[in-house]
């Protein structure tokens, strides 16, 4: 992603020829190519991606749209790392579990994500549901990926509002996004050293109602993944890249490049290596 965004994306973007299937005509543009292999991978071998994308599509895009929700890929939290957190007017994290994962962490994982997330899905194959429901702690949900690549919700995840912590919350902000949610709940809006300023900004964070600071974290998270959405606005942008877009920050620049790019013959793209 980032290569074929950049000014001369050099050798990598050979990768793109394994797109093509064997006797496959390279005259087809990039976008449309990344979307017919998507479909084979969703059909024959559902990948962690797989599921990252659908969520993506389906949630972010589906049910709610570019200027109300949002999403981060591969999310700390914690010991955890949570695999998309979608944010709209609340908090959710999807925890993927593939056909290849097992349940083994996935106690732990729950414990850690619903101290900085409203709520808690845990994603399977529509094959292991049955599975799931006996492994899925009950503060989370259960939705399973069908072989069409559509969602269905198995068990409906509880609101975990009452699980939140502020140093958990607060631990998801940059400093400069604490320092603008400081100023924008009634804080002292002077500058501090660098090293200083986060301490500072806790210090009222924590103040908040937690149900307000939950609220604002909301707010400035959902400030990141400009280039995302600069790119989901062209209703050209392949579908099977959305999750990259979210997973991958993008200049402007680099982001019209991608754009422009996508829409080139796979050809064009191997002969200008």
């Amino acid at each position: 992603m980032k290569a074929l965004a950049s000014e001369s994306f050099g050798p990598v973007a050979a990768r793109v020829e394994r797109l093509l299937e064997p006797h496959e005509s390279d005259a087809k543009p990039l976008g449309q190519a990344f979307n017919d292999a998507h479909s084979r991978l969703l059909a024959s071998y559902q990948s962690e991606y797989s599921y990252k994308n659908q969520i993506v599509s389906k949630i972010v895009l589906g049910r709610h749209s570019l200027t109300t929700a949002s999403a981060l890929i591969e999310q700390p939290m914690s010991a955890s790392v949570a695999d998309v957190l979608v944010l709209n007017g609340t908090s959710t994290v999807y925890e993927i579990k593939t056909d290849l994962d097992s349940f083994t962490r996935l106690q732990a994982q729950v414990r850690d994500y619903i101290r900085h997330a409203e709520y808690t899905y845990v994603v399977v194959s529509e094959r292991r549901a049955g599975l799931a429901t006996k492994n899925v702690p009950e503060e989370a949900g259960i939705i399973a990926l069908r072989q069409r690549g559509t969602l269905s919700v198995i068990r409906t995840a509880p609101s975990n509002l009452s699980a939140l912590r502020h140093a958990d919350i607060f631990r998801l902000l940059r400093t400069s996004e604490a320092m603008s949610v400081m100023r924008a709940t009634g804080g002292e809006s002077q500058r501090h050293p660098s090293g200083h300023a986060r301490n500072v900004a806790y210090a009222h964070f924590r103040t908040l109602p937690l149900l307000r600071a939950h609220e604002a974290m909301i707010q400035a998270l959902k400030l990141r993944s400009t280039s995302a959405r600069a790119l989901l606005r062209d209703p050209d942008f392949p579908s099977s890249l959305r999750g990259l877009a979210y997973a991958t920050e993008l200049s402007t620049i680099g982001s019209i490049r991608l754009s422009n790019r996508l829409k080139l013959p796979v050809a064009t793209i191997l002969n200008s290596i």
